[in-house]
């Protein structure tokens, strides 16, 4: 009996510090390291300290409130929408936190050589999975339940239920989200790419906050208290789908004994569920885990072979065009993120509060519509860009390909050519493209009249000017000092640098102006009837055509400056 009890004592010391270096892996570390000015074990207790307080904080707001809420919203209604709200919230942080940790993480082939069991491995991540799911039930449904329930004078059945409830919650959250992810992983073997996992998990975010943006604004459109108990009663009826809330809550306003057992028992089966799949499935499927890999036919010199600098110029674009294909980082972190930026800047007008634009008079004249055409364009421009790591990786995705290339006869002018003009494919299509399909919606809604349907040839140009600009500029950058050195084709396939910062500041600021320029063109419109503003006009004509000009010489004249200076750059390249 003592030797087992060694074996179990050393074997939850070994998981507990598994645990601590698994959170350290995982950027969770907690404050009080070498250079702190606190030790590691007065962080904790300050963190500790800090959580207590906000705990009391919570649970006397409620206490205090209860009388003024409990008008409009029942303490049944209330706790059965905090339930609820916490199980979905540790089920999508669950979900995240999982992936993460059991399948993202590169650890497992480190840990499996060392002396811990498999079942120790998964229970350590496990743990670190769980950790703030487990906080944050254990102070929002404790702090707000009990303070709302002990003031209303609910009895022993609420205040059992309720501690209970803040340690079943989040196991039944974490329990299916590890069942569901074990097995999707093991069921569907592309989902095993660590790029896709994570752009999948992206796209999933954006989700929920569209839907977040989405009910925020139904919920906002009146601020009466018969709205928000509407509100408060509707999402609490859905909590008769999600057995192990309605059964604990007949136990605790009911005295439902059996309603307790059938609760708790539900959490029970869900967590077996999902240790036997995890048991089952977890290891093969994580060591089968990979990042993004090759399998198009690698280019070879013959392919690089041209007689004449046309033929050369297009092998070498079709090889740029090729190499970045073949490979699926580059599709997502090159490609996808140019595209998809107009989520970014419509979503928020379309879910936000539009009062701003609510008194808009349609159509736009023609110095709204070019003003409006010009900073779109610029915005386009920014953000297709700016989220681009084609051109500002463009020579550092050679790698060890560098040196081949460097041996070969080929005019570094032309390879520089071949890299912008790819880029500018991709960020084209991602910014021009875009101008000209919000031009054509605009003049089907009739926001911009047919007469004026040139405006969105000149934001379009725009756009394309400033596409070359900062095409050039990051290859120019790159070219300078290139970053062979790298590990996997992943890893440079994310890397930014401070030209995609200033796009994205540039763009914002474009963004704004376009915003002003829509309400400016509605309180000129208005006060056109008592004066003459033909004086705007003239300067709003006369400062579009100076940028148009002045992006034209500065585009074409550092278009030829980029290809004489890399090709200098790639020259002296050791």
């Amino acid at each position: 009996m003592m030797m087992n009890s060694d074996k179990k004592t050393g074997s939850f010391s070994k998981i507990r510090k598994l645990i601590a270096v698994l959170e350290k892996c995982n950027g969770n570390s907690a404050v009080g390291g070498k250079g702190a000015l606190i030790s590691p074990k007065a962080a904790k207790a300050l963190a500790c300290f800090g959580l207590i307080l906000l705990t009391v904080a919570l649970f006397f707001g409620c206490y205090f409130l209860e009388p003024i809420i409990a008008a409009v919203i029942s303490v049944k209604v209330i706790t059965q929408t905090v339930m609820l709200a916490i199980l979905i919230l540790t089920f999508v942080l669950a979900v995240k936190n999982i992936v993460t940790v059991l399948y993202t993480a590169d650890d497992l082939p480190v840990l499996l050589p060392m002396p811990f069991s498999a079942g120790q491995i998964v229970s350590a991540k496990m743990a670190v999975a769980s950790r703030f799911s487990v906080i944050v039930s254990l102070i929002g449904i404790n702090a707000l339940c009990l303070g709302f329930g002990i003031r209303a004078g609910m009895g022993a059945p609420f205040i059992i239920g309720t501690v209970l409830s803040s340690i079943l919650i989040p196991v039944t959250g974490l329990s299916v989200a590890a069942l569901l992810v074990v097995v999707i992983f093991r069921l569907f073997g592309f989902i095993r790419n660590r790029d896709i996992t994570m752009v999948l998990g992206g796209i999933f975010s954006l989700l929920l906050i569209i839907a977040y943006l989405f009910v925020s604004n139904r919920l906002n459109a009146d601020d009466s208290s018969q709205v928000a108990a509407a509100a408060f009663t509707a999402i609490s009826s859905i909590t008769v789908g999600f057995p192990n809330i309605s059964f604990m809550s007949s136990f605790m306003f009911e005295g439902s004994f059996a309603g307790l057992l059938i609760s708790v028992g539900i959490t029970a089966a869900v967590a077996v569920l999902a240790m036997l799949a995890v048991k089952v499935f977890y290891l093969a499927t994580a060591l089968s885990m990979q990042n993004t890999g090759t399998r198009s036919k690698a280019v070879t010199k013959d392919s690089l072979s041209g007689k004449k600098k046309s033929d050369m110029l297009k092998a070498l674009t079709v090889y740029e065009r090729r190499s970045t294909k073949r490979n699926p980082a580059y599709l997502i972190y090159g490609f996808a993120m140019s595209f998809i930026w107009p989520l970014f800047v419509v979503l928020p007008f379309v879910f936000g509060q539009s009062s701003l634009f609510s008194d808009l008079v349609f159509p736009f004249d023609t110095r709204s519509a070019l003003l409006c055409a010009l900073f779109l364009g610029l915005t386009a421009s920014c953000f297709a860009c700016g989220f681009s790591v084609l051109p500002v990786t463009a020579f550092s995705r050679e790698g060890d390909s560098f040196s081949m290339l460097r041996s070969m006869p080929i005019d570094y002018r032309l390879y520089f050519k071949s890299k912008r003009n790819f880029a500018m494919l991709i960020c084209t299509l991602g910014s021009v493209l875009y101008v000209v399909i919000a031009g054509v919606v605009c003049i089907a809604l009739g926001i911009i009249t047919i007469g004026n349907c040139w405006v969105i040839l000149y934001g379009a140009a725009a756009s394309f000017l400033l596409d070359l600009i900062f095409i050039d500029w990051m290859l120019l950058k790159n070219s300078k000092r290139p970053y062979f050195n790298w590990d996997s084709e992943t890893e440079i396939s994310r890397k930014l640098c401070w030209i995609n910062v200033v796009a994205f500041i540039i763009g914002f600021v474009a963004m704004l102006l376009m915003i002003a320029s829509i309400v400016l063109s509605t309180m000129l419109s208005v006060s056109e009837g008592a004066a003459d503003t033909g004086w705007i006009t003239t300067i709003v004509v006369i400062v579009s055509v100076s940028v148009a000009v002045i992006l034209s010489i500065l585009a074409f004249a550092f278009d030829r400056f980029a290809v004489k200076k890399a090709e200098k750059n790639l020259l002296n390249l050791e």
